[in-house]
């Protein structure tokens, strides 16, 4: 019953707020990607990105998750990046889908890198009102909620959606800052009565990092995330240590103040030549903490390094200085 009554609460937040926050994931650091359109490629190297992750294990019976892909790749002779990124996110009986294509231009200067891209897409989102319940809802026929917020059957709803970001970076450091759902995208859902709308909120993001080499053996990256809509703010703050080159490890606290505090993660992986394999798992720190048992997320990266094309210049033969 317990399960039930959240799982309500999770399904048709969504609906009667009119908002969807965006999905948390623990290693941001390593998937710089899904916060920023400017990221696409920042490293000399074609990267395919991977991760999933299980949020609040057990508290309902229908699973809370989200996955992300990414590729993207310098273009060298235009000076630029591109990639395209998809995104998969569940909440109770609603499903969102992310599908963007990202552009950045890239300026090289004696500090580093700096792009600033776009992304445009679509957003593809169902909810299957059949199977939630409301409070005033009569269901000893069939569906009727008696709300006409709620849709009583499996509706899809499908909006654009735009992204904007700035991004800079080296061998050292990383920052960037990017806004998502630039136009408030929204998507229409049927319902008996007419329509309701699902409404994406715009929200900024705020990244950065710096990668600390103690001794050849030992290098550590704290970095941090803040999230914000201008309403409500979330900060994750991280360290990651990388021992003997390949060996991951690291430590993440999600939160900044007694009603913000939400997890403390732990980090694992390894470093394999172009592979980078990480899993993590997030000790819920909330009132949450008593209906479920954490989350777990794992990430896959690979790169492949691209050798840049050098200007040879021309060599010309003089009879008179040979």
């Amino acid at each position: 019953m317990l399960r039930s009554f959240f799982l309500f609460i999770f399904s048709t937040t969504i609906i009667l707020a009119s908002a969807q926050s965006e999905p948390q994931f623990t290693q941001h650091m390593f998937h710089r990607y899904l916060f920023n359109p400017a990221y696409a490629g920042s490293l000399d190297a074609l990267e395919v990105s991977a991760i999933h992750r299980s949020q609040y294990v057990d508290l309902s019976s229908r699973f809370i998750a989200t996955q992300g892909l990414n590729i993207n790749i310098p273009v060298y002779a235009i000076s630029s990046g591109v990639g395209i990124t998809v995104m998969n996110d569940f909440i109770g009986y609603q499903r969102s889908t992310y599908v963007a294509l990202n552009y950045d231009y890239r300026k090289n200067f004696k500090w580093g890198k700096m792009g600033i891209g776009i992304g445009a897409g679509l957003i593809q989102t169902s909810l299957d009102g059949a199977k939630l319940r409301t409070p005033e809802g009569d269901y000893s026929t069939g569906v009727n909620h008696n709300d006409n917020l709620v849709p009583e059957t499996l509706q899809n709803g499908i909006a654009p959606d735009f992204s904007f970001g700035i991004y800079f970076n080296n061998d050292k450091y990383y920052a960037g800052a990017s806004v998502n759902h630039i136009a408030f995208s929204s998507a229409s859902l049927k319902t008996n009565t007419g329509k309701t709308k699902l409404n994406f909120t715009r929200d900024l993001f705020f990244t950065g990092g710096y990668d600390f080499k103690v001794s050849e053996k030992l290098n550590i990256m704290p970095s941090a995330i803040i999230k914000t809509d201008l309403n409500n703010v979330q900060v994750d703050i991280s360290a990651t240590f990388t021992i003997i080159h390949n060996i991951i490890t690291g430590i993440s606290f999600r939160g900044y103040s007694k009603k913000t505090i939400d997890a403390m993660a732990l980090m694992l992986g390894f470093r394999y030549k172009g592979f980078q394999l990480v899993y993590s798992y997030d000790a819920n720190l909330s009132y949450l903490t008593k209906f479920n048992s954490g989350s777990h997320e794992i990430g896959l990266t690979y790169q492949y390094l691209l050798k840049k094309k050098e200007s040879r210049g021309y060599l010309y033969h003089n009879p008179r200085f040979n």
